[in-house]
C-alpha cells in the first residue's frame, strides 16, 4: 500500500487475469530475457471508446478486446452507449462492438479460453439468466453458457488450464459447500472438481498458469495448508498439491502476476509497492520499487508494463527484496515499464491519473498491444476515461482473428 494508511476496503481490486503461456518453466532455468527486445509500446493512447465506471479486468482474444467493472454506459464520441459491466471492443481500432450481456453486479476478473469468456465478481444474473457470481458467455454472440454455481462471498481472480476454471477471491463456499478463497472447475461438464486440492487462509488476489503450475497469489499465509507458502505459491494441474520446488520468499502481499519464459513476474502491495521478478525455482531476481500498490501487471517482447496507484518509481532495482531505492524516485504517475531481464526502469510514461489509478493490464502479441484499464481519466492530458490501448510498431504487420460482431 501507500506509505500513508489505506483502508483495505476502499481499494477496488483488480484480479489479473494473466496470459495463459504454453511455455514450461524448467526448475533449473535461468532468466532469458535480457533486454527489451523490440520497440516499446507508445506513450500515446490509440483511439478507443471509454467507460463511465470503473474497469477491474480486460482480457484479448484473437483481435477483441473484453472489459468489465463497473461501468452502465461506453462513452462513443461523446454521448452513452448503454453496456452494463462488460463490452467488448476491436482491438485494431478501438471501436465498441454489439456484443453486449449485461450483468446486475460488478465484475471483477475475466479469462477468455476457447468459445467462452468465463467472469466473476458480485452479480447474480447475467444477460437476464442466473447467475451467481461465476458465468462462462459465448465470445461471439454473447449467450450465457451452462456453467452455473453460486459463489458465497466474491471472485476476483480467473485463471485456465490442464482442462480445469479456477476461481480465487475471498469466498467461503460454492453452491453451499466449503470453498476457501481457491475452487477448481472442470471445463468438460462445468462441475466443480473437489478431486483439485485447493485453499487459501485469506484473499487470493491473481492467478495464472504456465506449463504443469497454477500460480496463485494474494494475501494468505498458508496454501492448501502446507507450510511455506506466504503470498505466493505454485499448484501442481496434475492435482492440486503444492510444488515444493517453487520456493519464492514473497515479503508483502501479490497483487497481480503474469509470467514469460523462465521468469514469473509480480506486482507486489508493500510499504509502497513493487514490481518483483522470481526464477522458476523461487529464486528473487530483481525487485523494484514504486510508492503505492503495484494492482496490474503484463509482459510483451521483452518488457514488463505495471500499473497501479503509485506516483513515482525506482530507476534501479533494489538490492533486497525489502530494500528501499537506492536512487532518487522518479515521478511515473500510474503506469510504467521495466526491463524484464534486469529490472531496470525503462523511459516510458504516459502519465495518467486519478487515486486508484491502473486495476487491469493485458497483452496481445499478435497485435502488439496492451490493454490497460482503472479509475484513471485521462493520459497526458488527453481524455480517455478508464480504458486505453497503447500499441507498438508491427514492422511485419500484425496478426489475430476478426473480433466478435454479434451482439
Amino acid at each position: 500500500m501507500r506509505l500513508a494508511f489505506i483502508a483495505r476496503r476502499a481499494l477496488p481490486q483488480r484480479r489479473h487475469l494473466g496470459l495463459v503461456l504454453a511455455a514450461v518453466l524448467a526448475a533449473t532455468s535461468t532468466p532469458t530475457a535480457a533486454v527489451a527486445a523490440t520497440p516499446l509500446v507508445s506513450v500515446v493512447p490509440a483511439r478507443s471508446v471509454g467507460f463511465d465506471g470503473l474497469v477491474y479486468a480486460s482480457a484479448y482474444a484473437g483481435s477483441t478486446v473484453y472489459v468489465a467493472g463497473s461501468f452502465r454506459n461506453a462513452i462513443v464520441d461523446g454521448r452513452s452507449v448503454p453496456r452494463k459491466r462488460l463490452a467488448a471492443l476491436d482491438a485494431r481500432t478501438g471501436q465498441l462492438l454489439p456484443w453486449a450481456p449485461a450483468t446486475n453486479g460488478t465484475v471483477f476478473a475475466m479469462t477468455a479460453f476457447g468459445g467462452s469468456l468465463y467472469v466473476s465478481g458480485k452479480f447474480t444474473t447475467v444477460a437476464g439468466q442466473p447467475r451467481a457470481g461465476l458465468a462462462g458467455i459465448d465470445l461471439q454472440t454473447g449467450a450465457v453458457g451452462s456453467l452455473r454455481h453460486t459463489v458465497t462471498g466474491e471472485g476476483r481472480a480467473l485463471a485456465v488450464g490442464g482442462g480445469r476454471l479456477f476461481l480465487g477471491g475471498e469466498f467461503s463456499a460454492v453452491d453451499g459447500r466449503a470453498a476457501r478463497n481457491l475452487a477448481a472447475f472442470r471445463l468438460a461438464d462445468g462441475a466443480r472438481d473437489t478431486a483439485f486440492t485447493s485453499g487459501a487462509d485469506k484473499e487470493v488476489k491473481a492467478l495464472t498458469v504456465a506449463g504443469s503450475r497454477l500460480y496463485v497469489g494474494g494475501s494468505f499465509h498458508r496454501l492448501n495448508g502446507a507450510d511455506g507458502t506466504v503470498r505466493l505459491a505454485a499448484l501442481r494441474l496434475a492435482d492440486g498439491k503444492v510444488d515444493t520446488t517453487f520456493r519464492p520468499a514473497t515479503p508483502y502481499g501479490v497483487m497481480a502476476l503474469t509470467v514469460a519464459p523462465d521468469t514469473v513476474y509480480a506486482g507486489l502491495a508493500g510499504p509502497g509497492g513493487r514490481v518483483a521478478a522470481y526464477r522458476p525455482d523461487g529464486g528473487l531476481v530483481w525487485s523494484s520499487v514504486t510508492d503505492g500498490d503495484v494492482q496490474a501487471i503484463t509482459y510483451l517482447d521483452g518488457t514488463v508494463y505495471a500499473g497501479g496507484h503509485f506516483t513515482v518509481a525506482c530507476p534501479q532495482r533494489s538490492r533486497t527484496a525489502t530494500s528501499w531505492c537506492p536512487a532518487d524516485l522518479r515521478t511515473q504517475p500510474k503506469l510504467a515499464a521495466w526491463n524484464a531481464g534486469t529490472g531496470a526502469l525503462l523511459a516510458w510514461n504516459p502519465k495518467s491519473n486519478g487515486k486508484w489509478g491502473v486495476l487491469t493490464m493485458d497483452a496481445n502479441p499478435a497485435l502488439r498491444r496492451i490493454a490497460v484499464g482503472g479509475e484513471f481519466t485521462t493520459f497526458g492530458g488527453a481524455d480517455r476515461p478508464h480504458f486505453a490501448q497503447f500499441s507498438a510498431p508491427c514492422p511485419y504487420g500484425c496478426g489475430g482473428r476478426s473480433g466478435s460482431r454479434a451482439g
